[in-house]
């Protein structure tokens, strides 16, 4: 019975990894007092995402639900206050369309599947 379980493990994971899907593209600034263009990703995992603006140094958590992607992150800033992060998208084909929003800038995001 042991062997049995340790063969299904690989099963479990393979499964998993079934389910996974990577994004990339540009953020290009739209209003506000923003940061020059750059690189985004999204991973999608079942129905959970994992957004990464910019160098990847943050990372927005959240879900997929039917089409819609949303993820948010809220940091203090230098006076302790909230600074809210967040990502809206809409996945169409093979691309995820939205909005990456600062308090201080908001993000046109275009993403690309990398990877079926």
């Amino acid at each position: 019975m042991r062997f049995l379980c340790l063969a299904l493990v690989p099963l479990v994971a393979c499964s998993t990894l079934a389910n996974s899907a990577n994004y990339a593209g540009q953020l290009r600034p739209v209003a506000g007092t923003c940061d020059p263009a750059s690189q985004a990703v999204l991973t999608l995992r079942q129905k959970k995402i994992v957004f990464a603006p910019a160098a990847g140094t943050i990372l927005l958590r959240g879900e997929l639900i039917g089409q819609r992607a949303a993820a948010e992150l809220t940091l203090p800033d230098a006076n302790k206050h909230p600074y809210k992060l967040s990502f809206q998208g809409i996945l169409a084909g093979k691309d995820i369309n939205g909005t990456y929003a600062t308090p201080r800038c908001r993000y046109a995001v275009t993403l690309h599947l990398t990877s079926d």
